[in-house]
């Protein structure tokens, strides 16, 4: 058993590690993209974020770690040490692997498919509690990233009408990229009356504010489905009950936290580089409507304890301005390759998760 439970430490940890990695820059590709910020601040400011959201799972996660405890499992089911293991096993081992690709997945779909995959081969279909999974885990992983195209259309929509008194660049009026960063620059070659500075600052703060809170909507999010498995994995074992009870889930979701965060400084360029510039190209009007859809949608679905992938729903906003500005990206267009990613993430985790099940 101490074997066991030493495995399930390193691979909770693996997992944090790895999902600091390839999830930081789904809240910071937008700074990035559209030239507000380096890759090297962006980065920062993301783990920051992260980390505080993480650490906020301590009072608003707890319905996330309750139905990855054991949520999606039949009363009747009898979780063992091996369970965790192989499912943790299933999920770590692709989100390593797409990491060291830079291919961006949802570790909330891997999560679940390790646990459908070895539910499946350890009691068969009766082993999961099937509307559970349906409704709080398959549809919400399914049905946000539309939610987010949707939204992301319906804002630039409307700050587009806002964005009448934005000037817009014409050449020689100043350099295309200062315009991305900062449109104001253009407004004396547009006969238009520069703002004052103070409102040129709150239109930049606003961008590094929506990237914070979908960086901090992802450590809130995530950080409780990962601690969830450390939690169940240490209620089984009878020298760590006492400590369950006089500290509650507190320790394992600060330990995720910060595991994460150092994930996030070591492999957060892998995965920028893709979202930031190949999926679509982004402006300051753009970049800030697909942060403020993305952290939106993943902050509602938190506290409620519905898992939305936040790597489906950020490139899901980011197809929104993609599609609604029709406009693909001057780099190698990878959305094809991030969609296939999405297909096949939840069926590679079970299919290791239940042949890891089977092994042990």
């Amino acid at each position: 058993m101490t074997f066991a439970i030493v495995l399930i430490f390193i691979l909770v940890l693996a997992l944090a590690w790895v999902n600091g990695a390839n999830d930081i820059a789904k809240g910071i590709a937008t700074l990035v993209g559209n030239g507000t910020a380096n890759a090297g601040k962006a980065i920062l400011w993301g783990t920051l974020c992260t980390v505080l959201g993480g650490l906020a799972a301590v009072i608003w996660g707890s319905a996330l770690v309750k139905n990855f405890s054991g949520g999606y499992l039949a009363p009747e089911f009898q979780v063992n040490l091996s369970f965790i293991a192989s499912t943790l096993i299933g999920a770590a081992s692709w989100v390593i692997f797409a990491t060291r690709f830079a291919l961006p997945v949802s570790t909330t779909h891997a999560l679940l498919g390790g646990l459908i995959g070895t539910a499946l081969v350890s009691a068969g279909p009766d082993g999961l509690h099937a509307a559970t999974v349906t409704n709080k885990a398959l549809l919400p992983l399914l049905v946000s990233p539309l939610i987010a195209i949707i939204l992301c259309t319906i804002l630039l929509m409307i700050i587009r009408l806002v964005a009448k008194r934005v000037p817009g660049w014409v050449p020689g009026c100043c350099d295309h990229n200062e315009w991305r960063k900062n449109p104001f620059t253009c407004a004396p070659a547009n006969n238009q009356q520069r703002p004052s500075a103070t409102t040129e600052r709150v239109w930049t703060a606003m961008h590094w504010i929506s990237s914070g809170s979908t960086s901090f909507a992802r450590g809130l999010n995530d950080v409780p489905k990962i601690a969830a498995f450390l939690i169940l994995a240490m209620s089984l074992v009878p020298g760590f009950v006492n400590t369950l009870n006089v500290l509650g889930n507190i320790w394992p979701i600060v330990l995720v936290t910060f595991v994460m965060g150092m994930g996030c400084l070591w492999g957060g360029f892998r995965v920028l580089n893709l979202l930031a510039h190949r999926i679509t190209p982004l402006d300051a009007s753009s970049g800030l409507v697909a942060n403020a859809g993305t952290s939106l949608l993943v902050l509602v679905a938190s506290p409620l304890g519905l898992p939305v992938s936040t790597t489906h729903v950020s490139t899901g906003a980011l197809m929104g301005v993609r599609w609604t500005n029709k406009s693909k990206p001057h780099h190698a267009d990878a959305l094809k390759m991030v969609l296939f990613g999405w297909v096949i993430t939840l069926p590679v985790a079970a299919v290791v998760s239940a042949f890891s099940s089977f092994v042990i």
